[in-house]
C-alpha cells in the first residue's frame, strides 16, 4: 500500500514538469478603455479598409490609427504567391477606442449648387455675379474647401468671394491669379481650393488642361470660417476686373466637415530636420501589361523592395470591382484610357493598400499627405506609391478634378480623367524623381505638386 502511494505521487509529480504536462490556454481580459493608445500625430487623413465577414463587401471608413499596446494572438503570415486566399484578402483591423475618447470624426458633407445652365459674368464689372447654395444642417464647420469650375478666356481678371451671410464672414478666395498686372492670360478654373494645399492658387497659370486646374491654396484662408454652423445662405460671387474678356460660372461645391462639436486640435508633430535630397537605391520596375493596371504594377514593385515578390496580372484579379474607385477596380482593366467612373477607370489607394497588406505588408493609404511628409518617407529609404495625372510619353501633366458619387455606395470622391500611378524614389530641393513602368523620370518639385494635387495628395506608404 505505501508504495502504491509513492508512485502515484512520483507519477503525478512528473507531469506537473515543463514540457510534459497538457498545454493550457489563457483568455486575454476584454479591454475596458482605461489604457493610453498611442496615436501617430500624422497631418494628413489615414484610411483602413475592413470587412466584418468574408463575404461582405468592403466599405472605406476614415479613422485615425490607434495601436493598442496590449498583447494580442499573432496571425498567420500570408503566402506572398501565389495568395491563399478564397475571398478578397481584406485583412480586419480592429481598432480600440477608449470610452473617455471624444465624439465622433467629422463627417464629409458635399454641398453643390443648382445651376441649370451656365450664368455670365458681366465684363469689367466689378459687381460680378453671385450665386446661392443654402445650407439646413446646423452642425459646427470644422473645415470647408470650395470647388469651382468657370470658363473665361483670361483668368487674370478674375476676383472669386466667398460669403456666409448668416455669420457675415467673407474672404476673397481667388484674386487676379498669374503675374501683376494683367494677371493669367490662359483659359478656364477647374479647381479645389482648400487650405491642406501646397501651392498658391493665384500664382497658377498653366496652358492645359485649364489655366488653373488641380487642388490649390485659396486668396485667404477658408478655415477663417471654422468653428461657426454650416447653416445658412453661402454665396459665391464672381468678378470680371479688366475689360475685353469675358467667361461664365458653370458649377461650384462646398465640400464641409461637420460636427456636432469642435474636435480638439490635432497636436502639432515634433519638426523633423530631412535631407535637402535623398534617393531610394535598389528600385526597379516594369511597363505594365494592360492599359489601366498602372496601380497593380505599381503595387508589385513597390512589394518588391520589401522582399515580396507578387505578379501583376495576379495581384489585379484579386482587387474588388466596383463602381467606386475607393472601394474596387472600376471598369475594364484593359479598356479606355481618360474615362471618368462609372467607365473604365482604374482604383484608388484604399483596396491597393488593404490587398498589399493581405501579403503580410505595413501598407496605409494617406490621403491630403504633405511634400514633407513625402520627403520623410524617401528619406527613411521607403518607396511611395502615389496617384497622379499621366499623359503620353510617360510624363505626369496637370489634371482636371470633378467630384463623383458612386451609386453603389453614395460617397463622393474626386476622380480625374487620366488617372495614374507612379513611384516616387527621390528629391532634391527643387526636383522629384519617380518610377513610372520601367523609366525613371526626374521632374521639376512644382510640376509634380501639380500632378499630385488633383486626385487629393493621395498616396500608399509603408507606415502604420
Amino acid at each position: 500500500m505505501f508504495y502504491s502511494i509513492v508512485i502515484a505521487f512520483l507519477f503525478v509529480l512528473l507531469l506537473s514538469l515543463p514540457g510534459l504536462a497538457s498545454p493550457s490556454t489563457e483568455t486575454l481580459p476584454a479591454p475596458t478603455g482605461t489604457y493610453t493608445p498611442t496615436l501617430f500625430p500624422i497631418s494628413s487623413q489615414v484610411e483602413n479598409i475592413s470587412t466584418s465577414s468574408p463575404t461582405a463587401t468592403p466599405l472605406v471608413t476614415d479613422i485615425m490609427v490607434i495601436t493598442d499596446t496590449q498583447t494580442s494572438t499573432p496571425t498567420e503570415t500570408p503566402t506572398p504567391h501565389p495568395p491563399q486566399f478564397s475571398y478578397f484578402p481584406y485583412l480586419v483591423r480592429e481598432v480600440f477606442i477608449p470610452t473617455d475618447t471624444p465624439g465622433p470624426t467629422p463627417e464629409s458633407v458635399l454641398f453643390c449648387d443648382s445651376l441649370t445652365h451656365p450664368v455670365s459674368i458681366p465684363d469689367n464689372d466689378a459687381n460680378g455675379v453671385n450665386d446661392d447654395i443654402a445650407i439646413s444642417d446646423g452642425r459646427v464647420l470644422v473645415s470647408v474647401s470650395l470647388y469651382l469650375d468657370i470658363s473665361h478666356s483670361w483668368v487674370g481678371d478674375l476676383v472669386v468671394r466667398l460669403n456666409h451671410q448668416n455669420s457675415g464672414v467673407s474672404i476673397t478666395t481667388l484674386d487676379r491669379p498669374g503675374s501683376p498686372p494683367l494677371g493669367c492670360g490662359n483659359n478656364d478654373v477647374v479647381a479645389i481650393l482648400d487650405d491642406g494645399a501646397a501651392q498658391p492658387a493665384d500664382d497658377k497659370c498653366a496652358s492645359y488642361p485649364h489655366a488653373i486646374s488641380g487642388i490649390y491654396l485659396p486668396s485667404q484662408e477658408l478655415r477663417t470660417f471654422s468653428s461657426e454652423s454650416a447653416y445658412g445662405t453661402w454665396q459665391l460671387n464672381v468678378s470680371d476686373q479688366y475689360q475685353n474678356d469675358t467667361g461664365a460660372l458653370n458649377h461650384w461645391c462646398l465640400e464641409a466637415k461637420l460636427a456636432d462639436t469642435m474636435p480638439a486640435p490635432t497636436p502639432t508633430p515634433t519638426p523633423v530636420s530631412l535631407p535637402s535630397d535623398a534617393y531610394v537605391s535598389g528600385m526597379s520596375g516594369q511597363d505594365q501589361q494592360l492599359a489601366l493596371d498602372c496601380e497593380s504594377r505599381s503595387a508589385v514593385d513597390w512589394a518588391k523592395h520589401f522582399g515580396v515578390n507578387l505578379d501583376e496580372i495576379d495581384f489585379l484579379n484579386h482587387l474588388p470591382r466596383s463602381d467606386d474607385p475607393d472601394v474596387g477596380f472600376v471598369g475594364n482593366p484593359d479598356g479606355t484610357q481618360g474615362n471618368m467612373p462609372p467607365n473604365d477607370y482604374g482604383v484608388h489607394a484604399p483596396p491597393v493598400a488593404s490587398l498589399l497588406r493581405g501579403y503580410n505588408l505595413t501598407a496605409n493609404t494617406f490621403r491630403s499627405l504633405q511634400w514633407n511628409d513625402l520627403r520623410a518617407e524617401i528619406a527613411s529609404g521607403n518607396p511611395a506609391v502615389v496617384w497622379i495625372i499621366g499623359g503620353a510619353n510617360y510624363s505626369l501633366v496637370n489634371g482636371t478634378p470633378h467630384y463623383y458619387t458612386a451609386a453603389s455606395t453614395g460617397k463622393s470622391t474626386i476622380v480625374a480623367p487620366w488617372e495614374h500611378t507612379v513611384i516616387v524614389v527621390g528629391y532634391t530641393s527643387d526636383t522629384v524623381t519617380v518610377l513610372n513602368g520601367s523609366k525613371f523620370i526626374t521632374l521639376s518639385l512644382n510640376q509634380f505638386l501639380d500632378s499630385w494635387s488633383v486626385l487629393g495628395f493621395m498616396a500608399v506608404l509603408n507606415r502604420p
